[in-house]
């Protein structure tokens, strides 16, 4: 099953439905697809601290009442697993002169 949820920063929305929207498809998904465009930089970081914060919301109750014995391993068991998507990126392949590589190039490189 595949859901695809609004964006963080809706303009017509405050950042009380975004945290409930994102908390809500964190629980539900099995594998959280980050989609961010162009290259990991400050302002992707920055980007993904806040989605970090938001499953600050999401909380496990402790058989033992004490929220100093939770594991990570039990949280890893509701959250999904996390890839990173650049779009509209291009990596320039060059060798240490700065001559372009071809992926045939690549290829025998690590043959």
């Amino acid at each position: 099953m595949i859901i695809d949820s609004e964006g963080i920063g809706a303009l017509d929305q405050d950042s009380a439905h975004d945290n409930r929207i994102f908390s809500l498809t964190v629980l539900l998904s099995s594998c959280f697809i980050y989609n961010s465009s162009g290259s990991i930089d400050e302002n992707a970081i920055q980007n993904l601290s806040v989605i970090v914060n938001i499953t600050k919301n999401i909380h496990l109750k402790s058989q033992a009442g004490n929220a100093n014995d939770r594991d990570l391993e039990e949280y890893s068991k509701y959250f999904p697993s996390f890839t990173w998507v650049l779009r509209d990126f291009a990596l320039q392949l060059i060798d240490l002169n700065g001559d372009p590589l071809t992926p045939k190039v690549i290829l025998l490189l690590y043959l």
